[in-house]
């Protein structure tokens, strides 16, 4: 009974669904909103109602009741007026006499108006009740945290050599927002897939399920620059707010801080405890050319390749000795270091040795720094073999920052699933997915884990989801290749092997699932050619060529190999107890003494 309420209601009900999840109300909600809207209409004025002659209600005899059926209570067939409205009281009517043959049937007929009068008020009642229950709840229920995801900035220097300032100051204030509980903050991964493209912040939105985006630019000249930033919300692409910064270089966290501190203000999230009268950006070193340092090293880190990394090291020493106290520098040298060991552009054992000094060196100063905790739980898992702790310092690193840790969530995934923890596993790769749902990698990995825990269907289709996001997407490839494989159908498999090579080439882990396939589909040549090709290499690894030794049944040149990769304490390892590659060595003695050394609980 109250419609202009439950327009009101609507309409933020519609707000909210489009900010959040970038849906639109189902068509039957929309059709009864329309009709709450709707005017009453009364007859044209071409078809006058039939004439009926007016007098005084108290000259109008009602029938008289029926025994059998109770009168029914009097109930309006138009909404009460708003206070304070007259409204001019309708003439009365005179009902016209019915034909006598109607009079027999008038009981009846008066006994279901009752019924559905009667059934009327129920239904008012009862919406009525509902509605008060709903507000009730909607006042009781907590409300969900604001959302935002922070775009990278635009490098307005003209040199391409300054992006690692503006994704670097960028990432910093996503981290700084993030680490607030009272925000929900977009992934890196996400947001910064936006770079360069014009796409409209609503899209953005949607995609990203977040209500506002924070963007801005950045402009470096001399000692000195200039940052500009924008709020704005998704839904309308209104300007919330705006500001432009012209300092020095050593007030880059001072910006950093204002900016924020305007962000909480404008979402007006209420702060507690440190946070409500601390600085939000801590200024985590005196000197702007270490600063500078770290982030140029974390922007070719990403990179991934031989020479990038060997560039992050070189760039993580010299902020060190800028600046011998700065955390995030040896967390950066850590996680450099930690890349070459796994992928053994250094001696491993040496490596990995010093990669664990420097995290351990980071947390010393600072045990706040996430990507300290990272590399050591890689380090613990991967070559010293130690899973609990490596279990440990995921969940820390999730712990300090649900939102800038997500990375974390597929190595911890990968963990769980070594341990025998399948269920687990899995939801932890999801739950990548569901923050980050527009990365090939997460369904890559989600395929994975879903092929050790020998759900091959479901591997396939998270395979397919990563390459409907990336068709050139290589991981992908070879996930399919291995799990076609693995089910027999061997076509498919040489399929995808053949797209994997003309795509990575002498990659060793594309040579290796392309091997495997080879072998399995009874193609021993190839096998041979793809065996012979990764021996060339001198950093090949001894477990990727034992996989193919496995599909040409040649069981003792496999052990042969995994031995000497238990010597060398090669990563890959830790799959050695769910991968499927290696399922038909499982009923071998020789399989299980290999386990317990590595310590996998799959040798329990």
């Amino acid at each position: 009974g109250e419609p202009a309420a439950a327009l009101a209601a609507f309409a933020e009900f519609e707000r909210r669904l489009e900010a959040e999840y970038g849906l639109s109300p189902s068509a039957e909600t929309v059709r009864l909103v329309e009709r709450l809207r709707a005017p009453r209409v009364e007859p044209p004025a071409s078809e006058p109602a039939p004439a009926r002659r007016a007098v005084p209600p108290r000259q109008v005899e009602a029938p008289a009741p029926v025994a059998a059926d109770p009168p029914a209570p009097a109930v309006a067939d138009t909404p009460a007026p708003p206070a304070g409205v007259e409204v001019a009281a309708p003439a009365a009517i005179q009902p016209e006499p019915a034909p006598p043959s109607a009079h027999r049937a008038a009981p009846s007929r008066r006994r279901w108006a009752r019924l559905a009068a009667a059934a009327v008020v129920m239904l008012m009642v009862v919406a009525g009740g509902w509605l008060a229950l709903g507000r009730r709840s909607a006042a009781a229920a907590p409300a969900e945290p604001p959302a935002i995801a922070v775009l990278p900035f635009v490098n307005l220097s003209g040199d391409p050599e300054n992006d690692y300032f503006s994704d670097g100051l960028a990432e910093e204030l996503l981290n700084v927002l993030a680490q607030l509980p009272e925000l929900r903050v977009a992934a890196r991964t996400s947001s910064f897939r936006y770079r360069g493209n014009e796409v409209p912040v609503d899209s953005i939105g949607r995609a990203l399920r977040v209500g506002h985006v924070l963007e801005g630019s950045v402009r470096q000249y001399g000692p000195r620059v200039r940052i500009t930033a924008q709020l704005i919300e998704t839904r309308t692409g209104f300007h919330l707010w705006s500001a432009t910064y012209d300092r020095e270089l050593k007030d880059v966290f001072a910006i950093q801080d204002e900016i924020s501190r305007a962000i909480v203000e404008q979402l007006q999230v209420r702060l507690t405890g440190e946070r409500a009268t601390g600085r939000l950006a801590r200024q985590e070193t005196a000197d702007p050319q270490a600063h500078a340092l770290v982030l140029k090293g974390g922007y070719v880190l990403q990179k991934a390749t031989r020479e990038t990394n060997a560039q992050a090291v070189a760039f993580a020493e010299e902020a060190i000795r800028r600046d011998p106290r700065y955390a995030r520098a040896y967390a950066l040298l850590a996680e450099a270091l930690q890349f070459q060991a796994y992928r053994r552009y250094v001696p491993p054992g040496e490596g990995y040795a010093r990669a664990k000094a420097m995290a351990q060196r980071a947390l010393a100063l600072d045990p706040s720094v996430l990507r300290a905790h990272v590399a050591l739980a890689r380090i613990a898992e991967l070559h010293e073999w130690d899973f609990r702790s490596a279990e440990e310092h995921y969940r820390q690193a999730i712990e300090l920052s649900p939102h800038t840790s997500v990375a974390s969530y597929t190595p911890r995934a990968f963990l769980l699933m070594r341990l025998g923890r399948p269920t687990e596993a899995i939801a932890a790769a999801r739950r990548y997915t569901e923050l980050v749902p527009d990365r090939p990698s997460g369904y890559n990995n989600l395929g994975a884990l879903y092929g050790f825990a020998r759900q091959y269907d479901q591997a396939i289709e998270a395979f397919q989801s990563a390459r409907a996001l990336e068709a050139e997407n290589a991981s992908a490839a070879i996930g399919l290749a291995l799990t076609y494989s693995y089910l027999g159908r061997h076509p498919e498999a040489l399929a995808a092997a053949e797209q994997l090579r003309r795509q990575r080439g002498d990659d060793q882990h594309a040579l290796g699932a392309a091997g495997y396939v080879y072998a399995r589909a009874g193609r021993r040549a190839d096998a041979q050619q793809a065996l012979a090709a990764l021996q060339a290499q001198p950093d090949a690894s001894r477990y990727v060529r034992a996989s193919i030794h496995v599909g040409l049944n040649d069981r003792d040149r496999a052990f042969a190999l995994l031995e000497e990769a238990v010597q060398a304490r090669e990563g890959e390892l830790a799959d050695l107890g769910i991968d499927p590659s290696f399922d038909p060595l499982r009923g071998d003695p020789r399989m299980g003494r290999l386990l317990r050394r590595i310590g996998l609980p799959a040798a329990e």
